[in-house]
Protein backbone atom coordinates (compact mmCIF):
# COMPACT_ATOMS: atom_id res chain seq x y z
CA UNK A 1 0.00 0.00 0.00
CA UNK A 2 1.33 3.46 -1.21
CA UNK A 3 1.31 6.46 1.57
CA UNK A 4 -1.17 7.80 -0.28
CA UNK A 5 -3.64 4.67 -0.01
CA UNK A 6 -3.34 5.27 3.35
CA UNK A 7 -6.40 5.54 5.81
CA UNK A 8 -6.82 8.61 7.50
CA UNK A 9 -10.21 8.08 8.97
CA UNK A 10 -12.87 5.44 8.20
CA UNK A 11 -16.75 4.44 8.89
CA UNK A 12 -18.28 1.13 8.02
CA UNK A 13 -18.30 0.74 4.72
CA UNK A 14 -16.68 3.92 4.06
CA UNK A 15 -12.85 5.18 4.67
CA UNK A 16 -10.53 8.41 3.67
CA UNK A 17 -6.85 7.65 2.55
CA UNK A 18 -4.47 10.34 2.01
CA UNK A 19 -5.00 10.43 -1.51
CA UNK A 20 -8.33 11.03 -1.99
CA UNK A 21 -8.31 13.99 0.98
CA UNK A 22 -5.71 15.38 -1.72
CA UNK A 23 -7.86 14.81 -4.71
CA UNK A 24 -10.79 16.57 -2.37
CA UNK A 25 -8.94 20.00 -1.08
CA UNK A 26 -7.53 20.65 -4.52
CA UNK A 27 -11.02 19.90 -6.32
CA UNK A 28 -12.29 22.77 -3.52
CA UNK A 29 -9.78 24.58 -4.00
CA UNK A 30 -8.34 24.36 -0.97
CA UNK A 31 -5.28 22.32 -1.12
CA UNK A 32 -2.90 25.00 -2.68
CA UNK A 33 -3.63 28.09 0.34
CA UNK A 34 -2.92 25.03 2.56
CA UNK A 35 0.77 24.32 0.43
CA UNK A 36 1.45 27.80 0.82
CA UNK A 37 1.00 27.89 4.28
CA UNK A 38 3.05 25.06 4.63
CA UNK A 39 5.83 26.43 2.25
CA UNK A 40 5.86 29.52 4.09
CA UNK A 41 6.98 28.02 7.56
CA UNK A 42 9.14 25.49 5.54
CA UNK A 43 11.36 29.02 4.38
CA UNK A 44 10.80 30.45 7.16
CA UNK A 45 12.12 27.53 9.78
CA UNK A 46 15.18 27.40 7.36
CA UNK A 47 15.81 31.13 7.37
CA UNK A 48 15.78 31.49 11.46
CA UNK A 49 18.31 28.31 11.36
CA UNK A 50 20.49 29.41 8.90
CA UNK A 51 20.27 33.19 10.85
CA UNK A 52 21.44 30.72 14.03
CA UNK A 53 18.48 31.37 16.04
CA UNK A 54 17.30 28.65 18.86
CA UNK A 55 15.10 28.03 21.59
CA UNK A 56 16.08 27.17 24.55
CA UNK A 57 14.63 24.59 27.11
CA UNK A 58 13.64 27.30 28.75
CA UNK A 59 11.35 29.11 26.71
CA UNK A 60 10.23 26.12 25.24
CA UNK A 61 8.67 24.55 28.87
CA UNK A 62 6.76 28.01 29.43
CA UNK A 63 5.16 28.17 25.91
CA UNK A 64 3.87 25.09 26.90
CA UNK A 65 2.45 26.15 30.00
CA UNK A 66 1.21 29.18 28.22
CA UNK A 67 -0.40 26.69 25.70
CA UNK A 68 -1.54 24.35 28.23
CA UNK A 69 -3.23 27.56 30.52
CA UNK A 70 -4.91 29.26 27.45
CA UNK A 71 -6.44 26.31 26.79
CA UNK A 72 -7.53 25.38 30.26
CA UNK A 73 -5.34 21.98 30.22
CA UNK A 74 -4.42 22.37 33.32
CA UNK A 75 -3.63 18.60 34.49
CA UNK A 76 -1.33 16.00 32.57
CA UNK A 77 -4.18 14.27 31.82
CA UNK A 78 -6.19 16.84 30.39
CA UNK A 79 -2.90 18.19 28.16
CA UNK A 80 -2.60 13.99 26.78
CA UNK A 81 -6.53 13.80 26.31
CA UNK A 82 -6.37 16.82 24.38
CA UNK A 83 -3.12 15.16 22.20
CA UNK A 84 -4.83 12.00 21.45
CA UNK A 85 -8.03 13.95 20.40
CA UNK A 86 -5.94 15.92 17.65
CA UNK A 87 -3.61 12.77 16.76
CA UNK A 88 -0.41 14.55 18.25
CA UNK A 89 2.44 13.17 20.37
CA UNK A 90 3.94 14.74 22.45
CA UNK A 91 7.01 15.47 20.40
CA UNK A 92 4.79 17.04 17.55
CA UNK A 93 3.33 19.12 19.91
CA UNK A 94 6.86 21.00 21.04
CA UNK A 95 7.85 21.17 17.83
CA UNK A 96 4.98 23.18 16.66
CA UNK A 97 5.64 25.46 19.80
CA UNK A 98 9.29 25.56 18.40
CA UNK A 99 8.38 26.47 15.08
CA UNK A 100 6.18 28.91 16.33
CA UNK A 101 8.91 30.74 18.49
CA UNK A 102 11.29 30.22 16.06
CA UNK A 103 8.98 32.31 13.53
CA UNK A 104 8.41 34.64 15.97
CA UNK A 105 12.35 35.33 16.64
CA UNK A 106 12.89 35.52 12.92
CA UNK A 107 10.43 38.22 12.77
CA UNK A 108 12.03 39.98 15.07
CA UNK A 109 15.60 39.32 13.86
CA UNK A 110 14.49 40.89 10.56
CA UNK A 111 12.52 43.81 11.14
CA UNK A 112 13.61 45.47 14.37
CA UNK A 113 16.16 48.07 12.68
CA UNK A 114 13.54 48.43 9.32
CA UNK A 115 10.78 49.17 12.25
CA UNK A 116 12.12 52.51 13.06
CA UNK A 117 13.35 53.12 9.32
CA UNK A 118 9.76 52.28 8.21
CA UNK A 119 7.78 54.43 10.88
CA UNK A 120 10.09 57.47 10.42
CA UNK A 121 9.38 57.45 6.48
CA UNK A 122 5.47 56.73 6.89
CA UNK A 123 4.93 58.21 10.49
CA UNK A 124 1.35 59.78 9.09
CA UNK A 125 0.12 56.23 8.26
CA UNK A 126 0.23 55.71 11.99
CA UNK A 127 -1.95 58.44 13.40
CA UNK A 128 -4.44 56.58 15.68
CA UNK A 129 -8.15 57.19 15.32
CA UNK A 130 -10.71 56.56 18.21
CA UNK A 131 -14.01 56.15 16.06
CA UNK A 132 -17.73 55.76 16.83
CA UNK A 133 -19.24 54.10 14.03
CA UNK A 134 -23.47 53.14 13.75
CA UNK A 135 -24.72 51.34 10.84
CA UNK A 136 -28.06 52.25 9.46
CA UNK A 137 -30.72 50.01 7.09
CA UNK A 138 -32.35 52.70 5.09
CA UNK A 139 -30.67 55.58 3.70
CA UNK A 140 -33.71 57.54 4.71
CA UNK A 141 -33.35 56.96 8.14
CA UNK A 142 -29.65 57.52 8.10
CA UNK A 143 -29.78 61.38 6.62
CA UNK A 144 -32.46 61.73 9.60
CA UNK A 145 -30.34 60.53 12.20
CA UNK A 146 -27.60 62.32 10.48
CA UNK A 147 -29.46 66.03 10.77
CA UNK A 148 -30.16 65.22 13.91
CA UNK A 149 -26.22 65.17 15.39
CA UNK A 150 -25.53 68.28 12.89
CA UNK A 151 -28.22 70.55 12.86
CA UNK A 152 -29.58 69.61 16.80
CA UNK A 153 -26.14 68.86 18.11
CA UNK A 154 -27.55 65.61 19.39
CA UNK A 155 -25.07 62.73 20.41
CA UNK A 156 -24.37 60.06 17.59
CA UNK A 157 -25.09 57.66 20.51
CA UNK A 158 -28.29 59.44 22.33
CA UNK A 159 -29.75 59.31 18.70
CA UNK A 160 -28.60 55.63 18.05
CA UNK A 161 -30.19 54.89 21.55
CA UNK A 162 -33.77 55.86 20.32
CA UNK A 163 -33.57 53.96 17.31
CA UNK A 164 -31.97 50.63 19.01
CA UNK A 165 -29.26 50.72 16.57
CA UNK A 166 -25.55 49.36 18.17
CA UNK A 167 -22.63 52.19 18.71
CA UNK A 168 -19.13 50.19 17.62
CA UNK A 169 -16.45 51.63 18.85
CA UNK A 170 -12.63 50.95 17.77
CA UNK A 171 -9.06 52.41 17.60
CA UNK A 172 -7.17 51.69 13.91
CA UNK A 173 -4.59 53.21 12.09
CA UNK A 174 -4.80 55.67 9.66
CA UNK A 175 -3.10 53.04 6.95
CA UNK A 176 -5.86 50.59 7.68
CA UNK A 177 -8.88 53.11 6.62
CA UNK A 178 -10.29 51.30 4.01
CA UNK A 179 -13.85 51.32 1.50
CA UNK A 180 -15.98 54.44 1.33
CA UNK A 181 -15.06 55.57 4.55
CA UNK A 182 -11.32 56.22 4.40
CA UNK A 183 -11.37 59.57 2.62
CA UNK A 184 -13.58 61.09 4.76
CA UNK A 185 -12.03 59.81 8.05
CA UNK A 186 -8.65 61.15 7.08
CA UNK A 187 -9.35 64.21 6.82
CA UNK A 188 -11.83 64.72 9.27
CA UNK A 189 -11.45 66.59 12.73
CA UNK A 190 -11.85 65.25 16.17
CA UNK A 191 -16.03 64.99 16.86
CA UNK A 192 -16.63 65.69 13.56
CA UNK A 193 -19.43 63.66 11.85
CA UNK A 194 -18.65 61.99 8.60
CA UNK A 195 -21.71 60.01 6.37
CA UNK A 196 -23.93 58.91 5.85
CA UNK A 197 -22.19 56.92 3.02
CA UNK A 198 -22.92 53.53 1.52
CA UNK A 199 -21.22 50.46 2.52
CA UNK A 200 -21.65 46.63 1.79
CA UNK A 201 -22.97 46.55 5.85
CA UNK A 202 -25.26 49.35 5.81
CA UNK A 203 -25.24 53.45 5.32
CA UNK A 204 -22.39 54.15 8.38
CA UNK A 205 -22.29 57.20 10.23
CA UNK A 206 -19.20 57.39 11.73
CA UNK A 207 -17.65 60.40 14.34
CA UNK A 208 -13.72 60.29 14.83
CA UNK A 209 -13.87 60.70 18.23
CA UNK A 210 -10.17 61.13 19.43
CA UNK A 211 -7.17 61.63 16.86
CA UNK A 212 -4.24 60.50 18.62
CA UNK A 213 -0.49 61.29 16.89
CA UNK A 214 2.00 58.66 15.23
CA UNK A 215 3.76 57.32 18.36
CA UNK A 216 6.40 54.71 17.94
CA UNK A 217 5.17 52.57 20.72
CA UNK A 218 4.78 48.54 21.46
CA UNK A 219 1.66 48.45 19.48
CA UNK A 220 2.88 50.49 16.63
CA UNK A 221 6.27 48.85 16.23
CA UNK A 222 4.32 45.45 16.42
CA UNK A 223 2.13 46.44 13.24
CA UNK A 224 5.20 47.22 11.77
CA UNK A 225 6.87 44.54 12.11
CA UNK A 226 4.16 42.25 11.27
CA UNK A 227 3.64 44.70 8.17
CA UNK A 228 7.49 44.22 7.01
CA UNK A 229 7.68 40.12 7.50
CA UNK A 230 4.44 39.47 6.17
CA UNK A 231 6.08 41.74 3.14
CA UNK A 232 9.55 39.89 3.26
CA UNK A 233 7.39 36.47 2.75
CA UNK A 234 5.01 37.30 -0.11
CA UNK A 235 8.34 38.32 -2.22
CA UNK A 236 9.24 34.58 -1.28
CA UNK A 237 5.86 33.13 -2.26
CA UNK A 238 5.42 35.07 -5.22
CA UNK A 239 8.36 33.37 -6.52
CA UNK A 240 7.18 29.77 -5.68
CA UNK A 241 6.55 27.40 -8.36
CA UNK A 242 3.78 24.58 -7.88
CA UNK A 243 2.85 21.20 -8.87
CA UNK A 244 -0.49 20.23 -7.38
CA UNK A 245 -1.25 17.92 -10.57
CA UNK A 246 -0.25 14.48 -8.39
CA UNK A 247 -3.77 15.49 -6.28
CA UNK A 248 -6.08 14.65 -9.63
CA UNK A 249 -9.98 15.48 -10.24
CA UNK A 250 -11.76 14.30 -6.82
CA UNK A 251 -12.60 10.61 -6.50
Amino acid sequence: MSTLETPLASLPGVSLSLGQLLQTLHAQGRLRPLVVEALAGRLVQQEARQAGLSVTAEELQAAAAAFRRAHGLHTATATRTWLDGQGLTVGDFETGLEEGLLAARLKQHQTTARADESFAARRTDFERLQVAQVLVGRDDLARELASQVRDEGRDLEEVARAHRLPVVRYLLFRKDLGGPLAGPLASAGAGELVGPLATPEGFALVVVEERRPAELDAATRQALQDELFDAWLAGWMNQATFDLGMAGPSA
